[in-house]
């Protein structure tokens, strides 16, 4: 059976039109991201008469704000696959390996706590090395990573309906806490609770855009039974991201980008 998943995935007939169809969705979404930025542009050009000077700032402004807009949608991809990776690690253990069963009864919830910093620095690698990520702040990467929390949500309330599996009402009801938390905690004050509200409303746009994508491209996944269900949704959910990942190095890689920026 595994070398059945192994010769599947890894089979070029199967992977190749499914990269290219991560591909050309990632491409929509930059492109529906930069038009809209660019129209914001020119909305404010055409408001009132500018100087040259400030016509020119205007464009730079303009310009790191696209680039900023494009590597926080990187970084939500990003973080997205980071958690994925460890919440299939976590579901491959519990349902695929029952040996463990004992110790994992009693230590599974230390375990997902494991699993989630280790997926911290997964991401860390991913937009550092992968593929550098140099105009967004930490502000606004600890934002994008609260957002990703509610996406993974959405993910594993989309499994328990669609799919009627209940396995994963634990990790809905963590990650609702994780997210939370972020608001209200200890220590903390007005101006906090508000710039976390603030950095969220900020990338909603994106979220909406990255849950079109995701959607997009595991409905593709399914539908040409290229994503099994057999080995898991949230494994095959996995799967998908790491094709939107590869689509992401691809774009970085061949500098096409630099191209509409």
């Amino acid at each position: 059976m595994k070398s059945y998943y192994l010769s599947h995935y890894f089979d070029p007939k199967n992977a190749a039109p499914f990269l290219l169809l991560s591909f050309l969705g990632l491409v929509i979404v930059l492109a529906i991201v930069l038009i809209t930025a660019k129209i914001q542009v020119h909305q404010k050009l055409n408001a009132a008469d500018y100087s040259p000077r400030t016509i020119r700032q205007i464009h730079s402004r303009h310009r790191k704000r696209e680039y900023n807009l494009v590597e926080r949608f990187f970084e939500m991809v990003f973080c997205s696959t980071s958690i994925l990776m460890f919440l299939s690690l976590y579901y491959i253990i519990d349902e695929k390996i029952p040996e463990v069963s004992v110790y994992w009864q009693k230590y599974q919830d230390f375990i997902l706590l494991i699993f989630l910093a280790c997926s911290v620095i997964l991401n860390g690698w991913l937009d550092r090395a992968l593929v550098p990520l140099r105009c967004i702040t930490a502000d606004q990467k600890a934002s994008i990573r609260l957002v990703s929390s509610f996406y993974i949500v959405l993910i594993l309330l989309y499994i328990k309906f669609i799919y009627l599996d209940d396995n994963y009402d634990a990790l809905i009801l963590y990650f609702i806490t994780l997210a939370v938390g972020r608001f209200i905690y200890f220590d903390f004050t007005w101006h906090d609770f508000c710039s976390t509200v603030h950095g969220v409303l900020t990338n909603l746009p994106l979220l909406a855009l990255m849950g079109c994508y995701s959607a997009f491209v595991c409905w593709y996944g399914f539908h040409t039974d290229f994503l099994l269900t057999s080995n898991g949704v949230i494994l095959s959910t996995l799967l998908a991201h790491l094709f939107m990942d590869a689509s992401i190095f691809v774009l970085d890689r061949t500098r096409l980008l630099q191209l509409f920026l």
